[in-house]
């Protein structure tokens, strides 16, 4: 199995924010598949929260190792799409991570 870091992440936008959410990480999206190299996958999906109704948005997100996770996080345009979030008030709850591995299985990506 793949040595990669697996990063699922889980935002939650304030109700009617999820589309300005969405607009914001196809830029950050644009800009690491520029410029990170290291970063094998960065995917935006949406999906209604069955509690709530409320739209969420997850990330699904693959590095080669440690570093390259450590090279998105410090770049100044994810800096900037945080400090945009906090700015605009855009989310309503925070972030849910979960880094997890393979464990079986296979992709055909």
């Amino acid at each position: 199995m793949s040595s990669n870091m697996n990063i699922i992440v889980t935002l939650c936008p304030k109700s009617g924010k999820a589309d300005r959410v969405v607009e914001l990480l196809q830029g950050v999206a644009a800009y690491v598949k520029e410029n990170e190299p290291q970063t094998l996958r960065y995917e935006i999906s949406r999906q209604a929260n069955k509690k709530t109704g409320d739209e969420e948005v997850i990330m699904v997100e693959s590095y080669k190792d440690k570093a390259a996770l450590n090279t998105h996080g410090s770049s100044e345009t994810f800096k900037k799409f945080n400090k945009t979030l906090e700015d605009e008030g855009l989310i309503g709850a925070p972030a849910q991570f979960k880094f997890v591995r393979a464990a079986g299985g296979f992709s055909r990506l």
